[in-house]
């Protein structure tokens, strides 16, 4: 198995019927057999995550990304581990991965999306709004954003759940 991606349509399946916990074991056994493919890597990434477990999706994200994650792959991964450092309160380290992500993929409306709610948690109002407002004058941006529409729509109902999981709120960035 070292080496190659196996079918991930058997997590899929349990994911699709909701269980995770399956999904995850599977994963894991894969992972075992294969510990550095950043496909399998980055699906644990994003199980954990889905299942609210951000703190523990963190370091398969950053696995993925230094195992050297495709480009199709990469933006998602990017996209998650800024969305999960937010939500568990490292928002410098958000703000220096989402930034990072948009350099690399500058059309990717997802990215500015999850930039903004960091950019919100540093208390930077303006600049947040201004990357909504960049995302809603695009004519293409509903194609752009289908994957991320649950997401999106969990932090718009549950924008003050995090309150005081954040408490970085310089707005120095370690990557300047």
């Amino acid at each position: 198995m070292a080496g190659t991606d196996p079918d991930l349509s058997l997590v899929r399946r349990l994911k699709a019927k909701g269980r995770y916990e399956e999904a995850l074991h599977q994963l894991e056994a894969w992972l075992t057999a294969d510990p550095d493919n950043p496909i399998l890597l980055y699906e644990m990434a994003s199980g954990l995550d889905n299942q609210g477990l951000e703190d523990r999706a963190i370091p398969y994200y950053r696995r993925a990304l230094d195992a050297g994650l495709d480009p199709v792959h990469r933006v998602d991964c990017l996209v998650g581990l800024g969305s999960s450092l937010r939500v568990v309160g490292r928002i410098q380290e958000s703000h220096a991965v989402l930034k990072q992500g948009m350099k690399e993929y500058p059309h990717h409306l997802a990215l500015k999306v999850f930039y903004a709610l960091t950019l919100e948690k540093m208390g930077d109002y303006g600049d947040a709004i201004f990357e909504l407002l960049d995302v809603i004058a695009k004519p293409d941006r509903q194609d752009s954003l289908n994957l991320y529409q649950r997401a999106i729509l969990y932090y718009r109902d549950h924008r003050h759940d995090f309150v005081g999981k954040g408490t970085q709120t310089e707005t120095s960035d370690p990557e300047e």
